[in-house]
């Protein structure tokens, strides 16, 4: 009957099973449709929360940073302050400094003139009255007169070595420095030629590197100490002199002469102290006392030590 409708009609006609099959597919695809709208619903609308927390949390990203820039240049501008009162303060802080320097200089300068002046013509006249005197009397003098009036005139003389130590003394303490770097190696061997070449003690350097000193004034304070070992080596049987370094911070001139009393450990480097008689060697007091003031306006440790039969001068660069 179907077949003959299906053809009567030129359509296919379905069975009642067959459109029920079809029936509960559409709806099944019907299901699934609403389900897909809202899934895809769900979806539009996790997606527009997810986009409105995106823009607010860009938003607060935004504002974090403007926040952060604007903190940063109110440090900044805290910062330019501060440098800028510290740079008025170190100005005021300078020109102080200067003024107390120029202050100490003219005070040098008036005391040199006194020392050279004041000082230095009742020394002259001493000297001269006494030579006078000398003259004067001639072979006549009692020889305890003469040895007494050659006793005045070497005093006179050496008070006015004195006078000259003191005056350099007090330069050294305050005159300026032209700190650069050196070669240590160089400045030593050139202290050496200048000044020990015909020395009767042996010099060896051991020494490397560069320091950064005021290199006319560490020569002096070399010199010095350098001297000092020489003097109280020569006495000794087979004399020598070793500077070297412990270390790229640690210099040492080290020798092997007579040294010094623990009781003078305390006064080694003050001005016109001796750790020795005037009859044993020669000197005024002046070099290790000279050495060490060089090196402390260079912040440079100076220490003065006996270790067993060697003394040791010991020069050690500050640690920062």
């Amino acid at each position: 009957m179907l077949k003959l409708l299906s053809f009567v009609s030129g359509q296919r006609l379905l069975t009642p099973e067959q459109a029920a099959s079809q029936l509960l597919e559409l709806e099944n695809l019907r299901d699934k449709q609403i389900a897909l709208e809202s899934l895809t619903t769900k979806l539009r609308g996790e997606i527009k929360r997810e986009q409105a927390l995106a823009r607010e949390q860009l938003i607060n990203i935004q504002k974090a940073q403007q926040e952060l820039i604007a903190l940063q240049q109110s440090e900044i501008d805290s910062l330019k302050e501060a440098l800028g009162q510290l740079n008025q303060s170190v100005d005021i802080e300078t020109q102080r400094q200067l003024k107390e320097n120029n202050d100490l200089l003219t005070q040098l300068n008036w005391l040199s003139g006194t020392i050279a002046h004041d000082f230095r013509a009742p020394l002259r006249a001493i000297d001269a009255y006494s030579f006078f005197l000398a003259d004067d009397l001639g072979d006549n003098a009692p020889a305890e007169a003469s040895k007494s009036l050659e006793e005045i005139r070497r005093n006179g003389k050496r008070m006015g070595l004195l006078l000259d130590a003191l005056i350099e003394y007090l330069r050294l303490g305050i005159c300026p420095l032209n700190i650069q770097l050196h070669d240590l190696n160089e400045t030593l061997v050139q202290v050496v030629n200048e000044h020990f070449d015909f020395s009767p003690v042996p010099i060896e350097i051991q020494v490397q590197g560069k320091w950064r000193f005021d290199r006319p004034m560490m020569m002096r304070a070399f010199k010095e100490l350098i001297d000092n070992a020489v003097k109280f080596s020569k006495p000794v049987e087979s004399p020598k002199i070793i500077i070297r370094q412990n270390n790229p911070s640690n210099l040492e001139i080290i020798d092997n002469g007579v040294g010094f009393s623990d009781s003078h450990d305390a006064q080694k480097f003050q001005l016109f102290h001796r750790m020795h008689g005037n009859d044993e060697f020669e000197g005024e007091g002046i070099g290790l006392a000279t050495a060490e003031r060089i090196a402390s306006r260079h912040h440079i440790s100076l220490s003065l030590n006996r270790v067993g039969a060697q003394t040791v001068a010991s020069l050690r660069l500050p640690q920062y």
